[in-house]
């Protein structure tokens, strides 16, 4: 059997206002709400001299082993240098440094609990970039006053990672206080890659990992003068956040107002300044469970956009609709939303993706469970950046599943002259399959004729719906239905590649061959 290759990276983000849409049958679109000036972090103490190791914490036992780059505490064992010794703060400023001080350099952590990691102005290259990663044990960093981890000061070609050691998560981003982000990203930092790493959620914390810079009204980190780029987020556990999961980009991307939104950040005196593009995000292959809102949020990401593979549960726990997706698009995005499991144990106020991004998006291989609506179309945002003729958004062998109120809604009103083309979709147990604002669902293209659509879960023909097994029998009428999207999709949730006559939903059949189980349980 032919399988895509997997991708590992990925992106993120924060603020704790978001964007977002839901409500009632008949229902106003929610103009997203300002992220206004998020409190400041604080000033983080000169480190000083470097603190004596304390006693070393548990690292525990992990389920499974996880990969490892090679590295070890040990003399000779790939560290270029240690920049924490088992107890502490680590504070690593490179604005002091020559400015090739960090690159290529693997700066080591070794096993303890500390009080935070913040790097400030650490510049590698894109050629040598600097990796910073724990040896030989866990390293867990825990903050009661603000976040246990900061990247600022325009840092940038960086790798964090936790695969310095045998767990599978090596580095541990735990308490945070002041309603902080866990990972906060900001101040023009760029090109950095987080991979195998946890966050801990606690109830005095903010974002799991926020990635984002917005701009001063000066207008440094303004659009046109700096943009952020390669944001590469993958093979991370974030859990237990009071807000979003993973807040990626700006939330009020574009430069001219319409649709009831307005872009920018408002200076006063009539002066805005525009949030910059954010080119190059990959959020791969991470768990996210346990969000009081979006679990996944990508704003601005006008190229380059990729979210695939992540396994999403119960998000949206704060029961605000504007700030309840599993995978939220916010304005100025476009790319490929691809094979990701997005399921909820209770509907609340909760969209599997809410989106509001530019036309050319491809969502597919979606596996969408218990949402209160599965797919939330409010607009798109390609009038915000002028663009003439927008190709459409296209949602093609995605798999909605026991919505509790209904499968799909669109805003018809507000994707204005763009429409969305739906697909060779399984969309099944909602009380109302789809609905428009307005009644209006002209902007679903091709809903009608090309899609398995049915407020009974049965009629869809699942292997076992109960154990959560949404692939096709042999005998369902989804199974060779589909058009032929070839060139366009190609494979499935599994990895499969679809041929000619092709099913409907998120799996192949493979009729003739034995039943694939569900996707299992990741490893933590």
């Amino acid at each position: 059997m032919t399988t895509r290759s997997s991708i590992f990276m990925a992106a993120v983000g924060w603020a704790v206002l978001v964007v977002g849409c839901g409500g009632d049958t008949e229902r106003r679109a929610d103009t997203p709400g300002d992220a206004g000036q998020e409190s400041d972090a604080g000033q983080v103490p000169d480190a000083g001299h470097e603190p004596d190791a304390g006693p070393l914490a548990d690292s525990g036992t992990p389920e499974n082993p996880g990969p490892t780059v090679g590295v070890s505490c040990s003399p000779g064992g790939g560290c270029s240098e240690f920049i924490g010794s088992g107890s502490g703060y680590i504070w690593v400023d490179g604005t002091k440094a020559a400015p090739d001080r960090y690159a290529g350099k693997t700066l080591c952590i070794r096993p303890g609990t500390y009080e935070y990691l913040a790097l400030h102005g650490v510049k590698g290259t894109a050629e040598k970039p600097v990796t910073i990663t724990n040896c030989d044990g866990q390293a867990v960093f825990n903050n009661t006053k603000s976040s246990p981890v900061g990247i600022t000061g325009a840092s940038r070609y960086l790798r964090l990672t936790g695969t310095g050691s045998t767990n599978l998560y090596g580095l541990v981003a735990g308490t945070a206080g002041g309603n902080q982000a866990h990972i906060d990203l900001r101040e023009g930092t760029s090109d950095v890659e987080i991979d195998h790493v946890e966050v801990r959620g606690n109830p005095q914390g903010g974002v799991g990992i926020a990635f984002r810079t917005y701009p001063t009204c000066a207008g440094v980190w303004a659009r046109g003068t700096w943009a952020q780029y390669n944001t590469r987020i993958h093979d991370t556990y974030v859990h237990d956040t009071v807000y979003e999961g993973l807040y990626i980009g700006p939330s009020h991307h574009g430069w001219e107002s319409g649709l009831s939104y307005t872009p920018g950040v408002d200076c006063g005196g009539g002066k805005r300044v525009f949030e910059a593009d954010v080119i190059g995000v990959e959020v791969v292959d991470n768990q996210v469970e346990n969000t009081g809102n979006d679990a996944i949020q990508v704003g601005g990401a006008l190229q380059g956009m990729t979210i695939r593979g992540n396994v999403i549960r119960n998000y949206g726990l704060n029961n605000n609709s504007s700030h309840s997706g599993g995978i939220t698009v916010n304005p100025g995005s476009m790319g490929v939303i691809d094979a990701n499991w997005i399921e909820t144990a209770q509907p609340r106020s909760t969209q599997g993706i809410l989106f509001q991004g530019l036309g050319g998006t491809l969502m597919m291989n979606n596996v969408i469970l218990g949402a209160n609506t599965g797919t939330l179309f409010n607009r798109t945002t390609d009038v915000n950046l002028q663009r003439a003729s927008p190709p459409p958004v296209a949602y093609h062998h995605n798999t909605v599943v026991s919505s509790a109120t209904e499968g799909i809604y669109v805003f018809c009103n507000l994707i204005k002259d763009n429409t969305v083309t739906f697909s060779n979709n399984v969309v099944a147990g909602a009380p109302v399959t789809h609905a428009g604002n307005g009644n209006n669902t002209a902007c679903l293209s091709l809903f009608a004729t090309t899609n398995l659509v049915s407020t009974q879960v049965a009629a869809a023909g699942f292997v076992d719906a109960a154990a959560k097994n949404f692939h096709l029998r042999p005998s369902s009428p989804a199974v060779d239905k589909g058009v032929n999207l070839a060139g366009v999709v190609d494979f499935d949730y599994d990895g499969a590649q679809r041929v000619p006559p092709h099913d409907q939903g998120a799996y192949v059949a493979a009729a003739g061959l034995p039943f694939a189980p569900a996707r299992p349980e990741p490893a933590r």
